[in-house]
Formats: structure tokens, sequence, C-alpha cells
């Protein structure tokens, strides 16, 4: 078979994948969570496929290079199989289809360098300008925190959103963060929980599957405020200051999310001159979910300080 002809059938399935995801999410719901999210993957396919197809074609590909298009093609389409849909997670599933994106977009870096000396130049410099920025904001997922210590006392643990499994079922990491808030107020820490999260889920919020959860924990409903309208980190901090500091005048607050999630909340909370402590969740996961969801954040970090996004 001639190579450009496999080329364009890895190509195509490549395609094929990013429309299964697209039927199984809505990627126009998504978008705000950014390029750097599981369900946004096509649209980081579609925009970087054709850059790399254009170069390619452009000269003869040598046996390696073209060996690992094909690989990255169709890792790409197998793990699309594995990707998040409304009911499950599957993280880990989308560690080689972003490896295989960014293995497709270097492919076409170095061949735009070989075609063009200068802009090759450019494009390499800024793709490692990058690579090294990101590896501080991964390296800063591990900063030190003012965390809430016993017997200090806030007006309200302000649980960050995060993803639910079904229409009573928060997802494992959002379970570990209400259930540090619940320990929270149940020590006498935290007068009142504050859940948050509007994206709709199962024909409710996100912050009502979560309240549901603490109430039948215990948590008596008076005790807990929700809202409707945040999509994301950003979102959430300034629903913080606008809505529980500024109007209900609450004057001290804890952020409860997982500890490779805080270091941005955080540094968001300060971006808003909002005095805030936070409290870390005990959600315990493997070393490989934990890299990604710390690179993840990373690269959530390098969007925030670039576009306050």
């Amino acid at each position: 078979m001639r190579p450009k002809v496999l080329l364009h059938a890895a190509v195509f399935l490549v395609l094929i994948a990013s429309l299964k995801i697209f039927a199984q999410r809505a990627i126009s719901q998504n978008l705000a969570g950014g390029i750097a999210n599981t369900q946004n993957l096509p649209l980081a396919a579609v925009t970087l496929i054709p850059i790399v197809l254009l170069e390619l074609f452009q000269k003869r590909l040598n046996r390696i290079t073209f060996s690992l298009a094909i690989l990255s093609c169709v890792t790409y389409f197998v793990s699309s199989f594995y990707l998040p849909v409304e009911n499950r997670s599957h993280e880990l599933a989308s560690l080689p289809a972003y490896a295989s994106l960014l293995l497709l977009l270097s492919i076409g870096l170095v061949a735009a360098a070989f075609r063009n000396p200068g802009t090759g130049k450019a494009l390499v410099g800024f793709f490692t300008l990058g690579l090294i920025s990101l590896a501080g904001g991964f390296l800063y997922t591990f900063s030190d925190l003012d965390v809430l210590r016993a017997g200090q006392t806030a007006d309200a643990a302000v649980v960050l959103g995060g993803a639910v499994w079904g229409p009573h079922t928060p997802s494992p990491d959002l379970k570990a963060r209400l259930d540090a808030a619940a320990e929270l107020y149940e020590k006498g820490e935290a007068k009142k929980i504050a859940v948050t999260g509007g994206t709709r889920r199962f024909n409710t919020f996100e912050s009502e599957i979560a309240a549901s959860y603490l109430r039948a924990k215990g948590i008596p409903g008076v005790k807990i405020l929700t809202e409707h309208n945040t999509l994301n980190t950003l979102d959430q901090i300034r629903y913080v200051k606008d809505v529980l500091i500024d109007s209900l005048r609450l004057k001290k607050v804890v952020i409860v999310s997982d500890n490779w999630h805080l270091p941005r909340a955080m540094a968001m909370c300060k971006w808003e001159k909002i005095r805030a402590i936070c409290y870390p969740s005990h959600y315990k996961m493997s070393l490989q979910s934990e890299l990604y969801w710390r690179s993840r954040e990373a690269a959530g970090l390098q969007i925030f300080l670039l576009f306050g996004a």
C-alpha cells in the first residue's frame, strides 16, 4: 500500500474518533473548560491535523516519521472509545490521546523547520518556551498554601465544583471534596457549606447534586448554599467574592478542593483580592492520574496567567 494512502486512512480514523467524541459530548457546552479538557479533544484534533498534514505531504516521509504519524492517529482513535461520557470517567485514556496529538504537532513543527529554517526556529522556540512554562506550572501545583488549621473557624467552606456521575452520584474527587467540607462543618470549623457548579447534568445542576449528597450525610439544608451560574474555577472564585463576601458579608471563607487544584484556585483568589484559606480533600489517586491532573492544572495556570481565563 502506498504511504500516502495509508496516512490518509489513519487521518480518516482521527476524524471518525473526533465525530464520535462530538456525539458523546456537546462540545459547545464545554468550551468554557478550555481546550485542556477531554471533551474538547476534537477541537484540538481538527485544529492540529490540517497543520500537520500540510507539512507532512510537502516532502517525502522517512520511515520513522511516517510510522510515528500512523501510530499517533491509531492511538487517538483507540483512546476515543475510553474517553469520558456522561456517567463515567476514564481520565487515563486521555493521556495517550493528548500524547498522540502532541506528537503529530511535533512532527509538523519539525517538518516546518526543514522547509523554512527561519519560521521553523521561531515555532520550535515558541514550543520550547511553552514546555518550560508548563514545567514551571507543574512545579507550582506543589506549592505550600495557607491551610485551615485545627481550632480555626470559617464562616463558610466553599466546595469547588466537579463532575457528577449520576442524578445522585458525585464523582469520586467531588465526593472527597464534599466529605472534607462536611468534616469541617461537623467539627464546628465551618458554619456553612457553599457548593458550586452551574453545569447542567441529569436535568439538574452539579451544585444541586452536591447539595443532595450533603443532605444525605446529615448536613441541614439551611446550612447549604448553592448556585447555578458558574462554569469553571474562575467563575467560582468570583462567586466567592461577589456573593459570599460582598453580598452576604462573610468575613472568612475556606476553599475546599483537591491538593493539585488548590494552588491555581488560590492564585485566582489573590488576583481577585480575596483573603481566603484552603483545605485539601483526602482524595487518593494513582501516580499516573495525579501526573495527568497536575499537568492539566499547569496548562490551566498558563491560560489564566496569559488570558485571565
